[in-house]
């Protein structure tokens, strides 16, 4: 993500331009080469909004930890949309994962039973989980994702729920996803797409 294009946004207005310099995953640190508004404190939460030549444009939520007139170092880095070049729907899998973590306070912690479950499908930004156990709307759990080419872990939080047949149908967004799992969940996905094929979008 080093030399990326980017934009840092406060309440949808950009306030300055830059590239980034420094991505370690748990931080990021933006050269600022153009100020055009008022800058962020530290502990401000805004958009720092990227141009990947690949992936296209994406915004995460940051919080600031630190700032001066030429560099801005952030760190809670959150994806929160995706505006791939290329068009990444829903896809279809049928992943055996064992959640394994619930998180707590922010904080990920090891649950006591590991509930397995079936990844029904997923994009780059939500998953459709079933599994005997019923969840929550708003239970926040986490899993070990191996992509091939990574492992990942993966926390997600219940949207919705719908009981079938199999057990129970869970619809989750994605939370707290770094870069680096962005980009390998994304090549997940472009990967499964292109032997399963598309699946149609769902909340």
């Amino acid at each position: 993500m080093a030399g990326t294009p980017s934009a840092v946004l406060i309440d949808g207005q950009q306030i300055a331009l830059g590239v980034i310099s420094i991505d370690v995953g748990l931080s990021i640190s933006v050269r600022l080469d153009e100020i055009l508004g008022e800058l962020p404190a530290p502990g401000d939460q805004v958009l720092l909004r990227t141009f990947e030549a690949v992936s296209g444009r994406r915004e995460y939520a940051v919080t600031v930890q630190a700032v001066s007139t030429d560099t801005l170092v952030v760190t809670d880095v959150t994806l929160v949309s995706a505006f791939q070049q290329r068009a990444i729907g829903r896809v279809s899998t049928a992943i055996q994962v064992c959640l394994e973590y619930r998180m707590e306070n922010e904080e990920l912690l090891e649950v006591a039973a590991p509930i397995q479950a079936t990844i029904v499908d997923l994009s780059a930004t939500g998953i459709r989980v079933l599994c005997a156990v019923p969840l929550d709307q708003g239970y926040r759990f986490g899993f070990a994702l191996s992509s091939g080419v990574d492992d990942i872990t993966i926390v997600a939080e219940v949207r919705r729920r719908e009981d079938v047949p199999q057990g129970h149908l869970h619809g989750c967004r994605l939370v707290g996803t770094t870069q680096r799992e962005a980009d390998v969940l994304q090549q997940f996905v472009l990967d499964q797409q292109i032997t399963r094929g598309p699946h149609p979008p769902q909340d």
